[in-house]
């Protein structure tokens, strides 16, 4: 065992190897033949090296229909697209023998790539087996038996030897054909984590980025993280963990490549042991359009919560753009509002994920038509725009981003806005995440025709406040000096009775009048704010017995007034105001009570609250009167047709005051037996 051992000669060992064997470049020029090739194949060397080993040997011209070529052909492109080994069927393929004309041979072919370390084909091994001897015989065996004696040992391996061949290729494409049926993808991998045998969905999504690629190398070249954001460690990688001999199930891995949308995989992985030259087989099954809904359903939740929320417009806006952002993945948002004057869109808000895409300022205002947005308003459907850099549109090439989804904002047939979302990559059009956006921008759409109609009615009981207290304080001037002029007249002992008379039916309808005009006073100054309650610690227990002292008097036996009330009910309020309050209640519950019956009034108090209720047995007030009762100048059916006094005034002074206070008034359910008034206040603590 002395001496330093020779080098092996792999050039002279390859020509020497029994089998034959051919080299090809990825161009399948033939760069190499053993001797074994050359003999089965009646070709020297230089009449193979350096020619398409197609054009080497071309197909018999008398058997045109023979697929021998077709087929090779096909599998050494497998191999050059798949980087895997590829075991073809029993094939007949004539050889062009030296005199001319051509011999039928029968071939088991073998091709293997050979990689470099980027994991790129640099040639071809292939082994072309020929069994023509064997395939003659199973023919023979067809017409005639054998009549005597086995067949010699080597015989039978010799038979056997193709056979195995045939069953080995048949089973591998029942597999293949298995595998290829599945959209899950599906990798069988050597003892180093390289890629040996894969399914269709695997070839069509990963094939060329992991070819010849260890596990440690898959997470940098396929981009995977964690589903929280981090790179996905080469350790961690099911992969490296079914290699360890470790079943991963249900791991959840992001593919973020560059120029491609993100996607999400549930991935298994598994050991298989070394048989076949496979070590471990993993399965990547594609849920990002499941979880892309689930976000989506998510985020609409979530603008549901903030569109119902009293922030302002403004301010819902933003955070609505920057939610759909960061929840649904697109890498920048914006908003525009419809101008209902300009007949334009106007740019409200935008958000972005990053620097790179901050909203870039864009040609505005925007008319119809033009652009995503344009396009959006104008036909109020979804528009998908794949490629913006593409699009003929000017404004398609000026968005932060690749992909553009432009979704209406309607109201109705009328379109208020439009919301656009950009990606980072080329897209195609989804149907469910444009059916869930549309959805939202339907929810937008409702929530700003409701703050517009919020708007619209405080508007109008704003104007309408100050138009009262305008034409209170213009009216009230002449009214106090008629009410002070009739009283001087009144008084004159020399005016007949009948003048007498005259004048003191004017002076009754010019108080009347001016009480009228001092309550509305009340009310517009109350809700609008220009009035201040005089408010102190208080017993609302002494208001309401005295309130309720001076309306037995003027009820006069015709109706009892059960009062039930606590010793102590202490407000923080205005006492004179609060009097009002109940004064207004019970001449209420007075005027509507049928003669012999009660009007309770009732008031008690916890710590939290004080709650003071006053009940009648009267009329039932109809269902489509209840929930107007506390308007300006309301006045029931009842109350217009039997000649009830009064001026709709009341209920509203009512409410205005105690809402100044921080409380509710409420009347009960119509179902009940007697209508009751009930008045809710914070106790003083």
């Amino acid at each position: 065992m002395g001496g330093a051992q020779e080098p092996i000669d792999y050039r002279s060992l390859f020509r020497c190897v029994p089998t034959p064997l051919v080299v090809l470049d990825p161009q399948l020029l033939i760069v190499d033949a053993n001797d074994a090739y050359q003999a089965a194949t009646m070709r020297s060397r230089p009449e193979l090296v350096g020619h398409p080993i197609l054009e080497a040997f071309p197909e018999n011209p008398r058997d045109p229909s023979a697929p021998g070529a077709a087929n090779l052909g096909a599998s050494l492109r497998r191999v050059l697209r798949d980087r895997v080994t590829d075991v073809m069927a029993l094939h007949k393929y004539d050889i062009p023998q030296v005199g001319g004309g051509f011999e039928a041979r029968w071939w088991a072919p073998v091709s293997v790539p050979v990689l470099n370390s980027r994991g790129e084909v640099t040639h071809i091994v292939h082994r072309a087996e020929d069994v023509t001897a064997y395939v003659q015989a199973q023919q023979e065996k067809d017409l005639s038996r054998p009549q005597t004696g086995e067949p010699q040992a080597p015989a039978r391996h010799r038979e056997a030897e193709p056979f195995a061949h045939q069953a080995l290729w048949e089973q591998r494409q029942t597999l293949q054909d298995l595998a290829d049926s599945l959209d899950t993808v599906v990798i069988g991998c050597d003892v180093e984590g390289r890629p040996v045998v894969y399914n269709e969905a695997a070839r069509a999504l990963v094939a060329g980025r992991i070819a010849g690629a260890s596990a440690d190398q898959w997470p940098s070249r396929l981009h995977l993280y964690t589903s929280d954001g981090s790179p996905l460690s080469a350790a961690d990688h099911p992969l490296a963990q079914a290699l360890r001999g470790e079943h991963v199930r249900d791991a959840m891995v992001v593919m973020r490549s560059p120029g491609t949308p993100v996607r999400v995989f549930r991935m298994h992985a598994r050991p298989v042991g070394h048989r076949s030259g496979l070590a471990a087989v993993v399965a990547m099954h594609d849920v990002t359009a499941v979880r892309r809904t689930a976000r989506l359903k998510e985020c609409e939740l979530e603008i549901a919560k903030l569109t119902a929320g009293p922030a302002p417009t403004d301010g819902v806006l933003a955070q609505v753009v920057r939610l759909i952002g960061v929840m649904t993945g697109w890498i920048a948002t914006e908003f525009w509002i419809v101008d209902d004057v300009a007949h334009v869109l106007r740019r409200s808000t935008c958000w972005a994920g990053d620097d790179r895409y901050a909203c870039e300022p864009l040609p505005e205002p925007l008319p119809a038509g033009e652009g995503a947005p344009g396009r959006a308003w104008q036909t109020n459907e979804a528009i998908w725009v794949p490629d913006v850099h593409r699009g003929p549109d000017p404004f398609d090439g000026a968005g932060p981003g690749r992909a553009a989804l432009a979704i209406p904002v309607p109201s109705g047939s009328d379109v208020l806005g439009v919301l656009v979302c950009y990606s980072d990559t080329t897209e195609v059009a989804d149907d469910t995440r444009t059916a869930i956006l549309t959805g939202i921008g339907a929810q937008l759409g409702g929530f700003l025709e409701r703050r517009r109609a919020e708007s619209l009615a405080a508007e109008l009981d704003r104007t309408k406040d100050e138009y009262i207290a305008l034409v209170g304080h213009e009216l009230r001037t002449p009214l106090t000096s008629i009410q002070a002029y009739t009283e001087i007249l009144v008084e004159d002992p020399e005016l007949s009775e009948e003048h007498r008379e005259m004048l003191a039916v004017m002076h009754r309808n010019v108080a009347d009048l001016h009480a009228i005009v001092v309550t509305l006073l009340d009310v517009a100054g109350l809700r609008s704010g220009h009035l201040e309650l005089d408010r102190h610690p208080m017993n609302l227990t002494d208001v309401v017995r005295a309130a309720t002292d001076d309306a037995r008097a003027r009820a006069d036996g015709r109706v009892t007034i059960d009062v039930n009330t606590t010793d102590a009910a202490p407000v923080h309020g205005d006492a004179r105001r609060l009097r009002q309050v109940v004064d207004e209640l019970v001449s209420n519950a007075l005027t509507w009570a049928p003669d012999a019956s009660t009007v309770g009034v009732n008031l008690h108090a916890d710590s939290h609250a004080a709650v003071l209720s006053v009940s009648n047995t009267g009329k039932r007030i109809p269902d489509e009167e209840r929930a107007r009762l506390f308007e300006l100048f309301f006045r029931g059916r009842a109350a217009r047709h039997q000649g009830v006094p009064g001026k709709g005034l009341g209920l509203t002074l009512v409410r205005a005051i105690v809402e100044l206070h921080g409380g509710t008034t409420s009347i009960n359910d119509p179902d009940e037996a007697a209508t009751v008034f009930t008045v809710r206040l914070p106790t003083r603590r």
